[in-house]
């Protein structure tokens, strides 16, 4: 199997999940009762340790288990039954190649779903799961939504879809709970427990809780994970002020805290590390001037400050969504030129690593629409022959807005692709 680049590999490699993560039996457990239905739904609020959840049970069940990241890349339905047949490969190589996806280019969302499900039907005979996170990011993509709903109807019995997203994804629930095909987990089902409270914080906190510093903790943060860890960085003080004070935990206020507490370079590195969706040493060196990174990357996934790592020696990170939306907002804040240089430089870095549509957007945050759509342009062909139309839209949808031009989406596609053969 060829070599995949690493945002792909990233995309389909679970989280690392180690011995100072909380492993969650209850929930585990309950993902494993309810692994006959077709779909299981992990919806919440950002922080309730969804993605920790999956990693968990990827990590304790016997079952195979297939990963998918989503990405707002993803509303392109081409590019997520890519990311699908990527996942699936990895774990048989009996579906190497199947469905035949170059085949597929033109076809309907429901069609494209019938022929994962016959391929998985006629391939593979054991019980497996497809872990899939972050599925809220898809739920504006109609086609998308019309694929997974299609093969949701047509699921083998063999396959259990764990879908985790902050909100439930928007498809044909009611049939699937009259069929008692439909099993969900919820912020209170994933709130932390006393007992799980006081596991975290000697595990990851260092921190012996007694019964009233955890029912303090509990009644500030109501069980939220986030919460939770964020106190790591301020140990005793900071319990000790839950119970002195009615302050409430401000997400950005903590985070905060956490940047200010840092050396001044882990603290530049972050800010402007921030700037890539994923992270690997190179990347961070070539984009930010360093040679420092995989060091940098090494321990900050150790000490666990919103980072997130792939397991399997992917060498590939991520930022928890909330810190790094954080991140850039104050890297806005502090320094908009030399954001804007790191997003040129980032658009340059992807676009050589063939990351077209992360790259697009890149290049636009940066203020370079014409480069933006240059290489929009020249991918643009091999997005239609590939059936990549939602990720051609988005790029002429930015582009031409910029230039101001109006029209139906057949003429912006024009534009793009009149000259080809």
């Amino acid at each position: 199997m060829p070599r995949l680049d690493p945002f792909l590999r990233h995309a389909i490699t679970p989280p690392a999940f180690d011995q100072a993560k909380l492993h969650r039996e209850r929930l585990v457990d309950a993902l494993h009762a309810n692994i006959p239905k077709k779909l299981i739904v992990i919806a919440a609020p950002p922080g309730y340790g969804k993605t920790t959840l999956l990693a968990d049970f990827h990590h304790h069940t016997e079952i195979p288990t297939c990963w998918v990241r989503l990405s707002e890349a993803d509303v392109d339905v081409m590019r997520l039954a890519s990311l699908l047949q990527h996942s699936l490969e990895r774990r048989f190589r009996r579906l190497r190649g199947r469905p035949n996806l170059e085949a597929l280019g033109s076809a309907s969302p429901a069609a494209l779903a019938r022929s994962f499900a016959s391929a998985i039907e006629t391939h593979v005979s054991e019980a497996f799961a497809v872990l899939m996170d972050d599925v809220h990011l898809v739920n504006t993509s109609r086609p998308v939504l019309e694929f997974l709903d299609e093969f949701l109807a047509c699921q083998p019995g063999q396959v259990t879809l764990i879908a985790a997203g902050r909100e439930v994804i928007d498809i044909s629930l009611a049939r699937l709970m009259a069929e008692g095909n439909l099993a969900g987990l919820g912020p209170q089902d994933l709130a932390l427990t006393p007992t799980e409270l006081t596991e975290v914080a000697r595990l990851q906190l260092g921190v012996n809780l007694d019964a009233a510093g955890v029912d303090a903790l509990l009644e500030e943060t109501r069980g939220w994970v986030t919460g939770v860890l964020l106190s790591r960085t301020l140990g005793n003080g900071l319990l000790r002020g839950i119970r002195d004070t009615s302050t409430p935990l401000v997400y950005d206020y903590l985070a905060a805290v956490v940047l200010n507490r840092e050396p001044d370079d882990v603290r530049n590195f972050l800010l402007e590390a921030a700037i890539l969706p994923v992270m690997t040493a190179e990347a961070c060196d070539t984009v930010l001037g360093r040679s420092d990174s995989g060091r940098l990357l090494g321990r900050l996934s150790r000490s666990g400050l919103f980072l997130l790592s792939a397991g399997d020696g992917s060498g590939t990170y991520e930022f928890h969504p909330q810190f790094r939306e954080f991140l850039l907002s104050t890297m806005e804040a502090r320094d908009r030129r030399r954001l804007r240089v790191l997003r040129q430089r980032a658009a340059a870095w992807l676009e050589g690593s063939g990351q077209v549509e992360a790259a697009v957007r890149l290049y636009f945050e940066a203020g370079n629409p014409k480069r933006a759509a240059a290489v929009a342009e020249r991918s643009s062909w091999p997005m239609r022959r590939a059936g990549r139309f939602a990720t051609l839209e988005e790029a002429l949808d930015c582009m031409l807005a910029d230039c101001g031009f109006e029209g139906p989406p057949e003429a912006q596609l024009e534009l793009f692709t009149e000259a080809r053969p």
